[in-house]
């Protein structure tokens, strides 16, 4: 099966309630980073938004709503098609076979992406090309370690890029610092996404202080804010 045709069926078996629910949880937490983190280092705030991988594009509604000028991709067809129903301008590209994105973006996003790629440090390294400078990347990976996690790899139901993992590669927070820094990128901030779902926010909001305290046993995934790394000229 070729990756267009995977991934048009990975679309077509997801619990659409539930995906369109985490899709917009991590939009949101990535759109708090953004604005944590104030003005870009050009002086103005981010316009263009691009994001790879962006599905069905429920992501995307949630950055257009809050006032970017919104674009994005994805591998499958049938996940495009939906994307421009809802009047996103999105196109199909395998960000691993051809440019990742046009050039000149002020933010572009990968939300729980870069893990499914054979080869995803060429990718990082591409989307940083295309931003200018000052430009910003939120990049989401999948906490591979939190609590539901580890007793599923104890019972031996989850292996790599099986049918239950289809994870190519596995982040902790200290991993992904590695990844990162090896695409030249430092770490503006982090938010993490709790494993309670959205559709239970009293249990969200109960667990939030074990979210604050041990993240990695609580989080879901983890959402970084990046920026190129600024080299100092030395006299």
């Amino acid at each position: 099966m070729d990756t267009a045709s995977r991934y048009d069926s990975y679309w077509r078996n997801r619990d659409e309630g539930r995906t369109r629910a985490r899709s917009r949880s991590r939009a949101f937490l990535a759109l708090r980073l953004l604005e944590e983190a104030g003005p870009d280092k050009t002086g103005s705030s981010p316009a263009r938004l691009y994001e790879i991988g962006c599905g069905p594009g429920w992501a995307l509604e949630v950055f257009r709503e809050a006032g970017f000028e919104v674009g994005g991709c994805d591998v499958s067809p049938a996940a495009v098609d939906r994307a421009r129903e809802l009047g996103l301008e999105v196109s199909c590209r395998d960000v691993e076979n051809g440019p990742v994105a046009d050039a000149g973006q002020d933010v572009i996003v990968a939300l729980e992406v870069l893990e499914h790629l054979e080869e995803p440090l060429p990718v990082l390294r591409e989307m940083c090309e295309a931003t200018p400078d000052g430009g910003r990347l939120v990049v989401s990976l999948p906490n591979e370690y939190h609590l539901v996690s580890r007793l599923a790899k104890l019972v031996g139901r989850s292996k790599p890029g099986d049918e239950d993992d289809p994870h190519l590669h596995h982040f902790g927070r200290s991993s992904a610092q590695r990844f990162f820094e090896a695409a030249g990128l430092e770490v503006l901030g982090r938010l993490d996404d709790s494993i309670v779902p959205p559709r239970m926010p009293v249990l969200r909001w109960l667990f939030r202080p074990l979210l604050a305290v041990l993240p990695g046993f609580f989080s879901l995934a983890h959402v970084f804010l990046l920026s190129a790394r600024v080299e100092v000229e030395t006299p």
